[in-house]
């Protein structure tokens, strides 16, 4: 019986596409060795978000989440992101950063890499996939399908063999960010790909965005996928990846053998449900089929962003419109694939076209210049010249249209902040002002989080411990409690009457 193996990625990715990465430590850590336990090949815990997300939002210290993960899942290596050249940013950064990136990850508790570049110029990716292969760990290639006329089966073979041959990494992986990867698409991708890197492993990790994940898995599969990547609902399905429970279940039903334990998972089911209800987090469902979604491509994380925000501004009736300008502006840059950065930038192009006023293009934020003049890297399909016209003309003028060359920055970073570990150097770099203070001066308590403490019971304990007579009266929908203290004046009123 063929086997196959599962990695779970319901801290990083399905949070980050159902909770717009708000999945607090406090909240992990309580099931962390329950997922240790249920059998995965690795538990993916981190991308750049997840920092950004811990520093800037929830005031946590994401170098911290990680050791205490990593006390808790001994036995199962813990995944994390290699973004590009840009470590915790946008913006390409030097060898000498990407290889002390690589380095903090590891010596904090990362066991295994998966490395990605948007315009699959894998020179941005080689100085940190080399220095992880140098310190012992575990390399996978991403290789980030997408579907247009230029992301063709020959494109993908030729870079999962430079994924091999230039980088070193182990394995290759195909990551469909937008849920776009149809069976019928899969029964010609991963044949070529197989056809180039042999006997390595080979894994797919999909979206389930317009429903077609589950039928997808199956076919690669059947044609010799080894590893699929899915989420422990409530942070599955919906935008996120498919649904660990079901796509077991539709494995075994297929003849597959996969070696999970359904009764650990369970557990981690259940209680990211209660946090779910404790939190007011939203809950993944399946989804229909969406054709038009396949036009625009927009991934799980990017859509619900971009939703919250046309929603903040009173504009969320402009959505539709907005996701038709991203089909637009994706094809008239030059095809880039929808992941970080490039799915953001499109987003924010988009909406400016539609609601910022103006002809189109007539706003130019600057990552859509260094984009278009190869900041990020060389473009696998040039920008249309008249798009690219205007954007040289109307984008920011202080971006010069040659893209500067990456000099070594840790010394320099070492000596402006001396005496500061390379954990937190990394962070002051890619956090400005008073955003690493904030968090190191909030001290989360992570044992003190209860399921069972919402809001309301809060509220009533603290009213119920203070001095004197107390009323209390509490309606929601067509549920109504009332208290009243010993001696207070309802109490007396209600004791007169009967």
């Amino acid at each position: 019986m063929t086997s196959i193996r599962l990695v779970d990625t319901t801290m990083r990715d399905g949070q980050q596409c159902l909770w717009a990465t708000r999945m607090s430590t406090a909240m992990m850590l309580p099931r962390a060795e329950a997922m240790d336990r249920a059998g995965f090949e690795a538990v993916e815990l981190y991308g750049a978000v997840q920092f950004d997300t811990a520093v800037r939002y929830l005031k946590e210290d994401p170098w911290e989440r990680l050791r205490l993960i990593r006390e808790r899942v001994e036995r199962t290596p813990l995944q994390a992101l290699i973004r590009s050249a840009c470590v915790l940013g946008f913006e390409p950064q030097p060898d000498d950063l990407n290889e002390l990136w690589v380095e903090r990850l590891i010596a904090n508790g990362i066991r295994r890499f998966v490395a990605f570049d948007g315009l699959h110029d894998l020179g941005n990716l080689k100085a940190a996939i080399r220095r992880a292969r140098d310190l012992g760990v575990g390399t996978v290639g991403w290789l980030t399908f997408s579907d247009s006329p230029v992301h063709t089966d020959a494109l993908y073979a030729e870079k999962a063999r430079e994924f091999i041959e230039d980088c070193g990494a182990e394995s290759v992986m195909i990551e469909d960010a937008s849920g776009v990867l149809t069976p019928e698409r899969a029964r010609t991708l991963v044949p070529a790909i197989k056809a180039v890197i042999g006997d390595r492993p080979l894994g797919l990790h999909s979206h389930s965005l317009i429903g077609l994940p589950q039928r997808t898995y199956l076919a690669a599969a059947e044609l010799g996928v080894e590893t699929l990547y899915t989420c422990v609902p409530p942070v599955a399905d919906g935008n996120a990846p498919p649904n660990v429970f079901t796509t077991v279940r539709n494995l075994r039903a297929s003849g597959y053998q996969v070696d999970l334990d359904d009764e650990a998972l369970r557990d981690v089911a259940a209680h990211f449900e209660a946090c779910a209800r404790r939190a007011g987090m939203a809950i993944g469902r399946p989804q229909d089929f969406d054709a038009p979604s396949i036009l625009h491509q927009i991934p799980g994380g990017v859509l619900s962003n971009l939703q919250a925000q046309l929603d903040a501004i009173g504009k969320i009736d402009k959505l539709p419109e907005v996701l038709e300008e991203c089909g637009r502006v994706r094809r008239e840059l030059g095809w880039p694939i929808q992941v970080t950065p490039f799915a953001q930038l499109i987003g924010v192009q988009a909406t400016l076209n539609v609601i910022g006023g103006g002809e189109r293009y007539s706003k130019i934020p600057d990552e859509v210049k260094k984009y278009a003049l190869g900041y990020y890297g060389a473009l696998l399909s040039p920008v249309d010249p008249d798009v690219l016209d205007r954007i040289v003309a109307n984008g920011p003028k202080a971006i010069a249209e040659t893209p500067p060359a990456r000099e070594p920055v840790v010394d320099r970073l070492r000596k402006a902040h001396p005496g500061v570990g390379d954990d937190e150097l990394l962070l002051r770099h890619a956090f400005k002002g008073a955003e690493v203070d904030m968090m190191k001066a909030n001290r989360p308590d992570y044992a003190a989080y209860s399921l069972l403490e919402t809001p309301l019971v809060r509220l009533v304990r603290n009213l119920a411990d203070r001095p004197g007579p107390l009323n209390v009266f509490v309606r929601k929908g067509s549920f109504e409690m009332r208290y009243a203290a010993p001696g207070s004046a309802a109490e007396t009123e209600a004791g007169a009457k009967g």
